[in-house]
């Protein structure tokens, strides 16, 4: 006689449960909880180098940190650093939403709009330079300058 018709109907319906109810929990978890991170939406949605890059510029005089969410390499040695740039010292802030850094020269150069900030002082401007490995920063086209007391 076969094994099968031995067995009860209602362990056998017990068993195909189980295996139903592992079957859908496995699919609900892949699929509704496993949700994408915003760093996987944006490789999928954006042509994008490096995701979160971070650099340092190193002189004698400081460390500058240099982070952006997206990157592009445009050489080998240009970056274009993307979406909320910010370059950052003990002494100061530089926010920017474009800016390609050059990793050889440790340089940098915006065209958009670009926030520096320091104790007292705040300078608004239509882009900037950094050269001489952080040592000098030009601010260039429209400049407010504010000093706060």
């Amino acid at each position: 006689m076969n094994i099968f018709l031995r067995i009860k109907k209602s362990l056998l319906i017990l068993i195909l449960f189980l295996v139903i109810i592992i079957f859908l929990s496995f699919f609900i978890y892949n699929n509704l909880l496993n949700k994408k991170s915003n760093i996987e939406k944006i490789v999928n949605n954006v042509d994008v180098d490096i995701i979160n890059p971070n650099f340092t510029i190193n002189n004698k005089n400081r460390k500058i940190f240099v982070k952006a969410n997206t990157g592009n390499f445009i050489n080998k040695d240009l970056i274009l650093l993307q979406n909320e740039v910010y370059f950052e010292s003990k002494d100061f802030k530089i926010y920017s939403e474009s800016v390609t850094f050059n990793r050889k020269e440790e340089t940098a150069i915006s065209k958009t709009k670009s926030k520096f900030e320091s104790e007292g002082t705040e300078i608004l401007s239509e882009g900037f330079k950094i050269i001489e490995q952080g040592d000098i920063m030009i601010f260039n086209g429209k400049t407010l300058v504010k000093l706060i007391q």
